[in-house]
């Protein structure tokens, strides 16, 4: 059965490879939801995008979306350096949530699955120098919370619950789950 990323992110793709060894990417272009309670933005992001994208392809559409919340405030993606630099004096030394919404839709059966993901990661406290450092290297553009936690970043992170993957941005084992339920053995 085909299996459809719908994203065009490359930290979901690579992530998506180590249980898939074939599926298409067809990114969706839906505008995602910019209020309401975070786990509802996340699975309904999520869905909006796996539908947009099930109207296109067959087979099994993944849609999936990842924010991050630090006591109740939705951090997503920066607008600039000056709004990174803000999110991470944030996170610095405090707890925050890495959610993601997962959809799964079986096109040929009209059948889908949903969940959300939580992750706690907690930052140690961060310099301003390790945060100026941080962001002329660029890595916080397009991520949920202004960090790569495969990447540089990982040095901020001193406890994490949860899975790691998830922070990334798709949780393989939710995920797993959710295609085996759709009968894809992975």
């Amino acid at each position: 059965m085909r299996i459809v990323l719908a994203s065009a992110s490359p930290r979901r793709e690579e992530l998506l490879r180590r249980i898939v060894a074939d599926f298409d990417i067809v990114p969706s272009a839906i505008e995602e939801p910019r209020h309401g309670r975070a786990t509802w933005r996340v699975l309904e992001a999520a869905r909006l995008k796996a539908l947009d994208v099930a109207g296109r392809a067959s087979g099994i559409v993944i849609g999936a979306d990842t924010i991050v919340v630090q006591r109740s405030l939705v951090l997503g993606k920066p607008a600039s350096r000056e709004a990174a630099a803000k999110m991470l004096r944030r996170l610095s030394g405090r707890t925050h949530s890495v959610l993601t919404g997962l959809c799964v839709v079986a096109t040929e059966r009209g059948d889908e699955r949903t969940a959300v993901e939580r992750t706690r990661v907690h930052f140690r406290p961060l310099s301003e120098r390790e945060i100026s450092s941080y962001l002329d290297c660029g890595e916080y553009a397009d991520k949920a919370g202004a960090y790569a936690i495969q990447g540089r970043a990982a040095r901020f992170v001193d406890r994490i619950r949860g899975d790691f993957t998830n922070v990334m941005g798709l949780p393989v084992s939710c995920l797993t789950l959710l295609l085996r339920d759709l009968g894809l053995d992975v």
